[in-house]
């Protein structure tokens, strides 16, 4: 089976809001995957509670991948804040989610990634401008999301390097950088 480069890889991301897809849009530019390949499914503003789309569609979305990569190479990014719950909590929603629709959970060697900010991405913003945070403020958004993309430069490096300087990085953020090696490998 040949190998396929990163630009071959359809990338799927469900997202909560426009900062979480904007931060994940960067993330995977500087990971050289191909835009053209990269399918964003956000939570319509109107509908409901974006942690409750992120975790409905989830189940739906994992099948769909399942179906995907038995062709292609595919990968899929679930977005969602763990707001006052914990990064576990919040994964153990998504897996009652898949008990409830009668979907197996995701499998060792899957592609699927799950980056789960606690309290939002705008924690691991604080955190990547240098400034005083924890995990239970809820950070002020920024006002064009586009204007995250240092962060996300700086995040991209330390990721790749696994150092988080100059202080440790929020729980959440580390295990993030975790989860991205998933769908990069």
């Amino acid at each position: 089976m040949a190998v396929m480069s990163k630009d071959a890889v359809r990338v799927v991301v469900l997202s909560e809001d426009r900062q979480t897809e904007s931060f994940i849009r960067r993330f995977l530019k500087l990971r050289t995957f191909d835009k053209r390949h990269i399918v964003f499914k956000m939570c319509p503003r109107a509908k409901s509670a974006g942690e409750q789309w992120v975790r409905e569609r989830f189940p739906v979305e994992l099948q769909a991948y399942r179906s995907r990569s038995r062709r292609a190479k595919t990968c899929l990014i679930v977005a969602s804040d763990a707001d006052v719950k914990t990064v576990e909590e919040r994964i153990k929603s998504l897996k009652n989610e898949c008990k409830k629709a009668e979907v197996d959970f995701r499998k060792e060697g899957e592609h699927v990634a799950f980056i789960i900010p606690r309290r939002n991405i705008e924690t691991w913003l604080a955190y990547l401008r240098k400034e005083t945070f924890d995990e239970e403020t809820k950070y002020k958004k920024y006002e064009y999301e586009s204007h995250c993309q240092p962060q996300i430069n700086q995040l991209d490096k330390m990721c790749q390097q696994q150092q988080f300087t100059p202080h440790p990085p929020p729980p959440s953020l580390e295990s993030a950088c975790k989860e991205f090696k998933r769908i990069s490998n």
